[in-house]
């Protein structure tokens, strides 16, 4: 038995703080003079040690909350599970049933591919003692039904209780084989042209071999014409790509964050948040200390911590954590493939949150993240399924590539991202960070196991839903790779990934116009096509003008175009560079481009590893397209900071 006073445990802001409203501390003075009698949820713990002043504390919490007293002290760790059911068992005279008493479950599952409920409050069981008896763990809401049930029933039927992890983890031993096949194959079954499992379709394929083909024939028939018409076709399609990005930098607006309202806590929703961790042991200090920071009412606040249940090290680091009670750990039976939305998928099962946001091992986001999210969701209508909070990259002066990683990122969520927003255009999400309306992710299928970019996918899927995404201010800080072993990986998963999501909503295109009006749907393909086609070529196009430039300064042009096609080559390139610096450097904030300095003129080398990530993506598309590159991640240092 554990008997905690509630002002000694963690999140004493919540449990102390005034409350900014003067209207709810009326209310609370109303609530007070209605507690001459305690709340049924935890009356009945006054035998077992609680006095009435922690108990009322707790009914005080629960009337701001929303919630009710039980529920309060549960989730400040002031009881345990197992203390709380046991007592509530004595109280009602009601067997208590440990997880070894269970021998066997007899339903939990309505035969449907999803139909498991791993939350249910309520199931059969065979008892190892012969009994076959309904095995309950109320919420405390509903026990005094639960009382009358038992007052009436009589000599009835027994009801026994247990915990509700108990009920959780005997559904998940029981059924995890079809958790995981749902998680797996739920998407491809439901959506097969939705899902990046089977590839590229047969006309996909002809076409593009006829396309090369056609080109190599041009060039061994007509090279002079070939070239032309091939420069003139990729120079609009890079230029097309270089105008976006000098649209956006028309739009730029400096970064604000956005004041939110004074919101009466009872009206919060249940939010959950979802952490794939995988051989993270090194960060698990921090992560659990920056998730701790997240201001949102513990009674309705759930992180789920999902690991691979065969990485031990991972898991061994989570059990030296003090976690609280809406800390779940999550374990992943170990199967093909083995990718983080995967992850996402299984560990929706046990996710009881309304709204569902995401983050990675190395997040620290802003603590006000989940508030300004909900507010935004409130104040909009049910087409927006998604919010995208900003990712900024907090290592910024450690070295050239973490400053260009840096400056990338702020011209992406500060600047492009933005403008695709009030364009009316898909986007193609970040990793992490993004938050959601349950019912819209569970309507598009949730997460694509398949797709190695599984954000940009599902930013393109929510669009053809009839869902928008929109952009919240409050930010995410995380770590760029600090090393190229690390960062070559990483941008070789991204490029893999944008390229199956290209072919996946690609494969109907007259279906993809349908979905989409003509503005967004050649936004979308320059997005889609110009993030790898500019990687791929970018280094044949620089090399060919080079070549041609050496060649046109020691004879004369022959044909005369062959000058034009170098001025052509000349302008791309610069306009690509130019574009690119200055939509993110005007995007960075000052103190981070003083600490980027002179290294924005390594943007041509960087752009370059791109191009060596790209053509790696490309090949590992064909040789092992499921594979996911796993980017290691490092402790926090002091230095690596946004300052």
């Amino acid at each position: 038995m554990e008997n905690v006073p509630i002002q000694t445990i963690g999140y004493r802001q919540e449990l102390h703080k005034p409350d900014p409203n003067a209207t709810f501390h009326r209310q609370d003075r109303i609530e007070k003079k209605g507690m001459d009698a305690l709340c049924p949820s935890v009356a009945f713990l006054a035998p077992i040690g609680f006095t009435v002043k922690l108990m009322r504390q707790a009914m005080m919490l629960a009337a701001k909350n929303g919630t009710v007293a039980a529920t309060e002290l549960l989730a400040h760790g002031a009881i345990t599970q197992g203390t709380y059911y046991r007592a509530l068992a004595d109280d009602l005279d009601m067997a208590f049933v440990e997880p070894g008493d269970v021998a066997t479950i007899m339903n939990g599952r309505d035969g449907s591919l999803d139909g498991v409920n791993v939350r249910a409050r309520l199931i059969w069981c065979q008892l190892r003692d012969g009994r076959t008896l309904p095995v309950t763990a109320p919420d405390p809401r509903a026990i005094e039904t639960l009382r009358s049930i038992q007052a009436k029933d009589g000599g009835g039927q027994p009801i026994a209780l247990t915990t509700p992890d108990t009920l959780r983890d005997l559904l998940t031993q029981k059924y995890w084989p079809l958790l995981l096949e749902t998680a797996i194959r739920k998407l491809a079954y439901d959506a097969p042209a939705m899902s990046a499992h089977a590839g590229a379709r047969f006309w996909q394929g002809v076409v593009s071999a006829l396309l090369v083909l056609g080109v190599a024939v041009a060039f061994a028939t007509r090279p002079g014409i070939a070239s032309t018409v091939l420069h003139v076709a990729i120079s609009t399609f890079f230029f097309s790509c270089v105008l976006l990005r000098v649209l956006a930098l028309a739009s730029l607006r400096p970064s604000v964050i956005a004041s939110l309202k004074r919101m009466n806590p009872r009206t919060r929703p249940d939010y959950s948040v979802l952490v794939c961790l995988y051989k993270e042991s090194a960060v698990i200090p921090d992560l659990i200390a920056s998730l701790k920071k997240i201001d949102w009412p513990r009674s309705k606040l759930q992180i789920l911590l999902i690991c691979e249940s065969d990485d031990e090290e991972t898991i061994d680091a989570l059990k030296h954590e003090r976690l609280p009670p809406c800390f779940e750990i999550v374990r992943v039976p170990p199967a093909q493939p083995r990718t983080k939305p995967k992850a996402l998928n299984y560990a929706m099962a046990f996710a009881r949150g309304q709204f569902i946001t995401l983050y990675d091992a190395e997040d620290r986001p802003h603590p006000g993240q989940l508030e300004e999210a909900w507010q935004t969701f409130l104040h909009s209508d049910d087409s927006v399924g998604c919010l995208q909070a900003p990712l900024i990259k907090a290592n910024t002066g450690r070295n050239a590539l973490t400053a260009l990683f840096h400056m990338e990122y702020a011209g992406l969520f500060g600047g492009l991202m933005p403008w695709l927003v009030r364009a009316g255009s898909p986007i193609m999400l970040g990793g992490t960070s993004n938050h959601f309306r349950r019912h819209a992710l569970e309507r598009v299928g949730r997460w694509d196991p398949f797709n190695v970019t599984e954000d940009a996918d599902l930013g393109m899927r929510l669009w053809r839903g009839g869902y928008r995404t929109a952009m919240i201010t409050r930010p995410t800080l995380e770590d760029a790779p600090h090393t190229l072993q690390a960062w070559l990986p990483q941008r070789t998963r991204w490029f893999k990934g944008w390229m199956q999501t290209w072919i996946v909503h690609t494969r109907e295109p007259a279906r993809l116009y349908r979905n989409m009006h003509l503005r967004a749907f050649v936004i979308t393909q320059l997005l889609l096509t110009g993030t790898c086609v500019s990687a791929l070529l970018h280094p044949l196009v620089l090399a060919n003008g080079i070549a041609l430039s050496f060649w046109l300064t020691v004879q004369s042009p022959d044909p005369p175009y062959m000058s034009l096609i170098a001025w052509i080559d000349w302008l791309m390139i610069g306009a690509s560079y130019l574009a690119f610096a200055a939509l993110c450097w005007l995007a960075t904030q000052p103190d981070e481009r003083r600490r980027i300095g002179w290294r924005v003129l390594l943007i041509p080398i960087y752009w370059l590893a791109q191009s060596v990530a790209a053509w790696r993506a490309l090949i590992h598309l064909f040789s092992r397209p499921f594979e996911w590159e796993k980017t290691p991640h490092t402790a926090h240092q002091t230095h690596d900071r946004i300052r």
